[in-house]
């Protein structure tokens, strides 16, 4: 792996890193890279020769040479597809698929378990977007597909790096930001359902950078728009049924600036997803439900390099949330709580030897909590058994990490110790072993992660405490050349005193507690190829409880194999195939094995089951690029083109029933981009 170039990153990576360490630091004129799709197409797969990454590790790495199992999307990629939000990203993406929880809300599971809150961490240009209630990330319509750069998906534990709400898997977006040419881009989406519009949306991106002054640009997006999640009917436990098509809105706006000059970088984002839902813990209601997830983010970095060999980060964040949130203090689900967090990290990367970057720093995060309204009313109660409106914490954390290169093998040894003011102190320890051979590559991984209780867990809690993991993974690359790889991973994943949620009906009460120990084993394939005439791939999970998997809320009766909710198998085929330089016809089909949805015990202590059938999903995009003038683009799909009833259980024994997402959709988009520079070419 070669590290002697200053790569030119997106904006994610500007405000993170700096030139490599393991060479001379001697910053180069960045490499220029490519805007067109031809030059898309002159890259090796997926571009990975030139892409360069920190998702998994404090050095820069080339992605292909990250310690850690890692799917990338390019943009162009995700344009071609299709793909409308980050579900129809991730259902492509070995190990994740979805569940349904209380409020009609959906988030990720990952190799069979249940990732909702705080087991998988969403990161958006170096901001963390899970809110730190419930430490929840909500999917569905989320983001504006539009100004996504580049996906990058940690399959496994990321807690070293990220902390402790990346146990599981981490997913990395880089969108269009401060780094990149003059430009101004605007999109407009339309999706239509049987029974109702699917989804609606405008989207206006710009980027500036003044040549009047090297080194200063400045970048604005705002992304308005309104979605269903889906117009099929939902049916529950009791047997009640409500029609989905309009009152299942997914409403998001996106608001995004910033402005950097040379090292110092200001970013800011505002969003507001507005839902609404049919269930709230069980039942079919008879109106629907508002939910409302508020929050902005700001973060200011900078880097100094006192010397050749050393550099300094320092990044300072503000988030301030309100999730969940229903203002109606009629109704029986009010909820206003908002969190302020103000978070500084420094991070110090030393090139004591060409062959060894050691890496050290310090994260301090102040949490403060607060009710908004009166509490007691609806769902919100006060924090804590003393009846507190109020709470602060404070997390310390120190991480250091020693990335070796070598002719025997690539060795990466890190660790993280965080010590919180309420549940004391977590330690997480990794160490990584790369090598090549010729045309196959191989990766050794251990790590310990952990999932730290958000406020809410300790509010309703008693004495809860991070969960412990410990992740085993093997991986094997083998390149038939630049443009042709199969890769295959096995792993083993388990999970001690688990963070475990259940609802008390008849007292109307939310319980966290540490429970037992879940554990998932399994293998991972994935198989990409591509040509003059496009590309394809195909990927295949498997996973199945392991070890000692003794909470009964995630069991299935009768079916000591298989997951709550989440499949054991999942295959998945996407192409893209050039009809004409300007033209692309891109399927993708997903299969879904079966799952199984358990309801709640009877008074007899049984727990019904019902089986959801293997399906498949198969949606067809048409992409035209350049219509009729430079930079206009046209594209229009068909989504559950079979029109496949595809519905998604809730991961535990918590009474909701298996709710219909993925309904069949007809969407046309279209999106112009202005560019100076492409216009000023021959």
């Amino acid at each position: 792996m070669s590290r002697r170039h200053w790569p030119r990153l997106s904006s994610l990576l500007l405000l993170l890193c700096g030139p490599s360490a393991l060479a001379q630091w001697e910053p180069e004129p960045p490499p220029t890279e490519p805007t067109t799709a031809m030059a898309q197409e002159e890259l090796p797969l997926d571009g990975e020769s030139e892409v360069h990454s920190q998702v998994a590790s404090f050095a820069i790495t080339k992605l292909r040479d990250s310690p850690a199992v890692v799917t990338s999307m390019t943009g162009e990629e995700i344009r071609n597809s299709g793909a409308r939000d980050l579900m129809d990203v991730l259902l492509q993406t070995p190990g994740f698929f979805f569940g349904v929880d209380t409020q009609g809300s959906v988030g990720p599971g990952f190799r069979g378990l249940w990732g909702y809150e705080g087991k998988v961490l969403l990161v958006v240009d170096g901001k963390e977007l899970n809110e730190q209630l419930y430490s929840t990330m909500q999917l569905g319509n989320e983001l504006p597909v539009e100004l996504i750069e580049r996906i990058e998906v940690v399959r496994g534990p990321g807690s070293v790096i990220y902390g402790g709400n990346a146990e599981l898997a981490v997913i990395n977006v880089i969108t269009r930001g401060v780094q990149g040419s003059t430009d101004l881009m605007v999109s407009g989406t339309y999706g239509q359902l049987a029974k109702s519009y699917g989804r609606r949306g405008l989207t206006l991106s710009g980027r500036k950078v003044f040549e009047s002054a090297p080194g200063l640009s400045v970048f604005a997006s705002a992304s308005m728009g309104q979605g269903q999640r889906g117009d099929g009917e939902l049916r529950d436990f009791f047997g009640n049924t409500a029609e989905m098509g309009g009152n299942t809105r997914l409403n998001p706006t996106t608001v995004q600036a910033g402005v950097g000059y040379k090292d110092l970088q200001l970013s800011v984002m505002y969003q507001r997803y507005a839902t609404s839902a049919l269930i709230g813990f069980d039942e079919v209601l008879e109106t629907p439900l508002a939910s409302n997830f508020e929050s902005f983010h700001a973060e200011l970095s900078n880097r100094f390099r006192p010397s050749e060999r050393l550099e300094i980060i320092p990044r300072f964040n503000l988030t301030i949330s309100e999730p969940f949130r229903d203002s109606d203090r009629g109704s029986e689900f009010y909820y206003e709580k908002q969190v302020m967090r103000l978070r500084g990290r420094t991070m110090a990367r030393w090139a004591a030897l060409d062959y060894l970057q050691l890496t050290g720093g310090v994260d301090v995060a102040s949490d403060h909590g607060k009710l908004k309204g009166p509490a007691n009313v609806g769902l919100q109660t006060p924090f804590g058994d003393e009846g507190a409106l109020s709470v602060s914490y404070l997390n310390v954390a120190g991480f250091v990490e020693a990335f070796s290169e070598n002719p025997i093998a690539t060795v990466v040894a890190g660790a993280r110790y965080e010590n919180h003011s309420d549940f004391g102190g977590s330690f997480v320890p990794r160490l990584v072993l790369l090598r090549a051979f010729g045309p196959f590559s191989a990766k050794a991984l251990f790590s310990r992660a952990f999932r730290a209780p958000g406020i809410e867990n300790i509010s309703l809690g008693a004495d809860v405490r991070p969960e412990r993991t410990t992740v085993y993974e093997l991986e094997g690359t083998l390149r038939f050349g630049d443009n042709h790889a199969l890769s295959a991973n096995a792993f083993d994943v388990g999970v001690s005193d688990p963070i475990i949620y259940s609802y008390d009906a008849v007292a109307n009460e939310e319980v966290y507690r540490n429970l037992g120990r879940l554990g998932s084993r399994g293998i991972e394939l994935d198989y990409h190829i591509k040509g003059s005439w496009g590309r394809a791939a195909l990927s295949y999970s498997f996973y199945a409880p392991s070890g000692r998997n003794d909470v009964e809320d995630y069991q299935v009766p009768g079916h000591s194999k298989a997951f709550t909710g989440m499949p054991t198998h999942k295959a998945s085929l996407s192409g893209s195939v050039k009809v004409m330089p300007w033209l692309s016809v891109n399927p993708t089909a997903v299969l879904v094995g079966r799952r199984f949805a358990v309801d709640v015990p009877d008074e007899r202590g049984n727990s019904p089951v019902e089986e959801l059938p293997t399906q498949l999903l198969l949606n067809l995009y048409v992409r035209a690029e350049n219509v009729g003038t430079q930079g206009l683009e046209i594209g229009a799909g068909v989504y559950n083109l079979l029109g496949t009833n595809f519905r998604i259980a809730q991961p535990y024994n918590g009474g909701n029933a298996p709710m219909p997402v993925f309904s069949r959709e007809f969407l046309v988009k279209l999106t112009y981009l202005f560019d100076p520079g492409m216009m000023e070419q021959p």
